[in-house]
């Protein structure tokens, strides 16, 4: 690595902080036509001499277009950064920005390996749920999580599936459009069901997902499925606890029924993809056991709990996620 990597990668929170400051201002809608700074600032009721300053911080890292005093949107703005697009990534961003205090907090927490905020999953508050739960949404259908799963795992002839953990219920929505025959339950916190439930009212299939509240560290999951889907579950939980809710999966699934699990998937040496060390380190602040793990950490948890025929699929950019799936 040389110097400017080293040095760009030590000060990378500055473009954070201004993607964030300039969603939280709502400042890429403002470019709902080309204006200049002037203008821009009359429309976020910002100080024009800072706007122009972020307007023009922003386009050096190729999120805006500048010709002469004017400001346009490109490709990716216009794509993930306006509220108006159906790939708006701001609920991530604000959510992101969120976690600042947090990161604040690394040294200390490595010091002391406690985290830097109670471990709550973001239940405390109506606030902080709203926020956590809009961010996996909006991450999801950005990058287009859920089109990138079913491409790679087939639903077809499934009539019933549960998403433990579901967060907004992303998921299984789309599964449901895609799948005509397919009916789904999420299980998740009572105080996430509430967000959850917006969604899948928004979505018009309430008829064909229902809702059931509960912790599954600590509740029975209720009924029988054919399939069982876990994205992004494992990483916030210890070593105990996914091997426990692998049983209890385990005990909910037909025969022949299957466990899908989307998660940063680690290698051997706990390194690569290089996000997922990277993202463990956030669980580390965040949760009380929670990190990324390795396929063999997976597949032997699946094992114990009586799956069969485990296996691992690579999800493609800009994923940097895999599937594991195992078989009752």
């Amino acid at each position: 690595m040389d110097f400017s990597k080293l040095a760009g990668l030590a000060s990378g929170y500055a473009e954070a902080r201004a993607i964030q400051a300039a969603v939280e201002l709502r400042l890429f809608d403002a470019l709902d036509q080309s204006r200049d700074a002037g203008g821009v600032a009359h429309m976020i009721k910002t100080d024009a001499r800072a706007t122009e300053l972020l307007l023009d911080a922003l386009s050096s890292i190729g999120l805006l277009s500048k010709s002469g005093a004017i400001y346009s949107l490109n490709e990716t703005s216009a794509t993930y950064l306006t509220v108006r697009s159906p790939k708006y990534l701001g609920g991530m961003i604000s959510f992101d920005a969120a976690t600042w205090g947090s990161w604040e907090k690394l040294a200390e927490t490595v010091r002391t390996g406690k985290p830097a905020r109670t471990p709550d999953m973001y239940q405390n508050g109506a606030d902080d749920t709203e926020r956590f739960i809009s961010a996996m949404d909006s991450l999801v259908r950005a990058r287009g999580d859920a089109e990138l799963v079913v491409e790679n795992f087939d639903l077809t002839g499934v009539e019933t599936l549960i998403d433990v953990g579901s967060g907004p219920g992303t998921y299984p929505i789309h599964f449901c459009r895609k799948y005509a025959s397919l009916k789904a339950t999420i299980f998740d916190l009572p105080g996430t069901l509430r967000v959850t439930e917006r969604f899948v009212r928004d979505a018009g299939l309430g008829d064909r997902i229902r809702l059931v509240a509960g912790d599954y560290r600590n509740d029975p999951i209720p009924g029988e499925y054919q399939t069982a889907f876990l994205s992004n579950i494992i990483h916030s939980e210890g070593e105990a606890v996914n091997a426990a809710l692998m049983s209890k999966v385990y005990g909910v699934l037909r025969a022949g029924g299957r466990i899908v699990i989307k998660d940063h998937i680690l290698d051997a040496t706990h390194t690569q993809p290089g996000s997922g060390a990277v993202f463990s380190l956030l669980m580390l602040l965040t949760t009380e056991q929670g990190k990324c793990y390795s396929y063999s950490e997976v597949k032997d948890w699946l094992a114990a709990a009586g799956f069969k025929d485990v296996r691992e699929i690579e999800l493609p950019p800009p994923l940097t996620s895999s599937l594991v799936i195992g078989t009752k």
